[in-house]
């Protein structure tokens, strides 16, 4: 497909935006519906049409990024396990039992999470079971989801229909015999392409039993190869490591993380004290000087944020003290609160070697006083092109129009999640991850989806929720604000026209 001149990419992904926006709302609006349904009422077909909404949702982001950068955001890679067999049992068991036909999913020790294409296997699956409701009669199709020994995930489709006939089997096996008929493998062919996209193979054969079956392999990432034990070294004077001399103060409730981190600190030839609670961290700093200090994010008596917050609180050299945030959740790295509240740093040490640590701390500790550290929560060229495709004349109300929207979703969402309400924090996050995702506030858009995949569960988790809720607020307090000072005079968005040379 040859890409589109950058006007009419513009004009797509502007049309992308409203199509999500419009997308969000098919959704919110079917949740409210069911929320309101009497018992006797047929709550199944609105699942399916909510799974299928959703489904086509992350299909359109997909389309648009081939037109590349949009305000859309970046097309997050990453399959949340539970939320695809839910959709899988909402959409495709629904409309099997609608035929006449039993729908038997199974899924065997499969991971939380997949490192794979969410639209990828979206498309992959509903092709592969369009066509066996086409062909099953009313008979029993099977779907099964499986981990082989070799890192794959497999996915098997098998009906009790008629199977293949040997015209179709001929074009499968050849990679040249592409079709674009509907009715003439078009299904098949296209979850083969997808497939070698995602370096997989797929296989189609009829069954010993009766039936058709298919057969789709795609490999999963490999973890690291171990790598051989360096040969001992030739016994010689120790050499100094990159923190010596530095004084470290370990702050962490977990005594095994605190031991870890202590002990690889004191490999790097920092001397280190540690401390339990947020009560002791500032004991030990009012009892002597330290160099740095490394905080774990959930501290017990005092939090992080507090004891950060009163260490820059205090006069003289102590509130210059270089500060790096530490957690084992990756999903936290990026936390603005610690970062507002003044940590230089924050660093994920679920999978950091001793190295690691040892460059994020080095970084730390030769930032100059005073300087704020950075906290990008927009993309400014994401932002500015926006506002350019707007025009001046429409930028102000484009802002007023994203002011409004954000403080209206702030507001239910925040009331959403006191019950919780779970169909309304599904509903606010799906327009947040629309408007973040305009803004180019990439922070604030990953945060909302994580929330709407968890709200998506079968038996949503409150204590994740209260945990996401926060960072999500954070991100969408600093949009509001960021707008706002956009708002103040909207003509200075726009590149002024270079002054002519006199002559």
């Amino acid at each position: 497909m040859q890409r589109p001149a950058p006007s009419d990419a513009q004009t797509v992904a502007l049309l992308g935006h409203d199509l999500r926006a419009t997308l969000s709302e098919v959704i919110g609006g079917l949740l409210l519906i069911e929320r309101d349904l009497p018992p006797s009422a047929p709550r199944a077909h609105l699942a399916r049409t909510q799974a299928a909404s959703a489904a086509m949702a992350l299909l359109l982001d997909s389309a648009l990024a081939l037109l590349g950068p949009t305000p859309i955001g970046p097309i997050p890679i990453g399959l949340h396990t539970e939320h695809l067999l839910n959709s899988l049992r909402l959409r495709w068991q629904t409309r099997a039992t609608e035929q006449g036909i039993t729908l038997d999913l199974l899924a065997e020790d499969l991971p939380a999470d997949l490192p794979l294409d969410p639209a990828g296997i979206e498309r992959i699956l509903a092709n592969l079971l369009n066509n066996a409701l086409r062909h099953a009669d009313a008979a029993t199709i099977t779907c099964h989801l499986q981990i082989t020994p070799a890192r794959q995930l497999q996915i098997t489709v098998q009906d009790q229909g008629k199977g293949f006939d040997a015209a179709t089997l001929a074009r499968l096996s050849s990679p040249e015999a592409a079709t674009s008929t509907p009715g003439a493998g078009l299904g098949l062919h296209i979850v083969r392409q997808i497939a070698c996209d995602m370096g997989g193979q797929i296989s189609a054969a009829n069954h010993p039993a009766g039936g058709a079956q298919v057969v789709v392999l795609l490999p999963l990432a490999q973890p690291p190869a171990p790598q051989p034990a360096p040969a001992p070294a030739e016994p010689g004077p120790a050499e100094p490591g990159p923190l010596q001399g530095r004084r470290v103060l370990v702050a962490a409730a977990n005594d095994s993380a605190r031991q870890r981190l202590s002990g690889d600190l004191t490999s790097l030839g920092a001397q280190v004290s540690a401390a339990a609670d947020g009560l002791k961290v500032l004991k030990h700093l009012t009892q002597a000087r330290f160099d740095a200090l490394l905080i774990d994010i959930d501290m017990p008596h005092t939090s992080a944020v507090e004891v950060i917050r009163h260490i820059r609180s205090q006069p003289g050299p102590l509130a210059h003290l270089p500060i790096l945030a530490i957690t084992a959740d990756h999903s936290r790295a990026p936390d603005t609160a610690l970062r507002a509240a003044g940590a230089d740093a924050v660093l994920c040490t679920a999978l950091a070697r001793a190295d690691t640590l040892c460059a994020a701390l080095t970084q730390v500790l030769h930032r100059k006083p005073g300087v704020e550290p950075a906290m990008p929560q927009i993309e400014p060229a994401q932002f500015q092109d926006l506002l350019d495709m707007a025009g001046p004349k429409m930028a102000a109300e484009l802002l007023d129009h994203l002011q409004k929207d954000l403080r209206a979703a702030k507001r239910a969402l925040l009331s959403a999640a006191q019950g919780p309400d779970w169909l309304e924090v599904r509903r606010q996050t799906h327009v947040m991850i629309a408007l973040a995702g305009t803004a180019g506030a990439n922070l604030l858009h990953q945060l909302a989806q994580s929330m709407n995949a968890l709200a998506h569960q079968p038996v949503p988790d409150n204590d994740s929720l209260q945990r996401l809720l926060p960072q999500t607020l954070e991100h969408l307090d600093m949009l509001i604000n960021f707008i706002d000072h956009k708002s103040a005079n909207p003509i200075q968005h726009f590149p002024q026209a270079p002054a002519q040379e006199q002559t």
